[in-house]
């Protein structure tokens, strides 16, 4: 009965085990775009960017004309993130504990709760994630949005 009882325990802890990822996950459907442009857009198909400057800058850009809010939150501005030359990652700096908090309260309205280590906060899907950070003696943060699958 003993031996029973062990092999049993040993395979609910494995099957919870199994489990434990993917309850890490957000069950709201993740991002397919942001501000109009789907992950993996091909660079030479949006014709608004201008490349940022810099040699720490590669495959970088800024959209011209950027609407500098994210929600009620004010922004400081958007990066735009190309990976063999397709839009993979998107990254939105502010500045204020305000912002940070709006920020924060928009994405939890969409994607519900997430998780929290030290100053960061994110979403994860199996493909994707959405993390916010907030340095307090900086008093600035940036939110990235980034697609971890494939741009075929």
């Amino acid at each position: 009965m003993l031996p029973f009882r062990t092999l049993t325990t040993a395979l609910l802890l494995l099957c919870l085990v199994g489990l434990a990822p993917a309850a890490d996950f957000v069950e709201a459907p993740r991002p397919d775009t942001f501000r109009g442009l789907a992950w993996g857009t091909p660079l030479a198909d949006i014709p608004d960017l201008e490349r940022v400057p810099g040699p720490n800058y590669r495959n970088t850009y800024h959209r011209k004309d950027e609407r500098l809010s994210f929600g009620d939150a004010e922004i400081v501005s958007v990066a735009y993130y190309f990976r063999s030359d397709r839009l993979y990652r998107v990254g939105v700096a502010f500045k204020g504990r305000a912002n940070h908090f709006l920020i924060k309260e928009r994405l939890l309205g969409q994607y519900g709760q997430g998780r929290g280590v030290g100053s960061r906060y994110g979403w994860m899907w199996p493909d994707f994630s959405v993390e916010l950070t907030y340095d307090d003696s900086a008093g600035s943060g940036a939110l990235y949005y980034t697609f971890e699958g494939g741009l075929d």
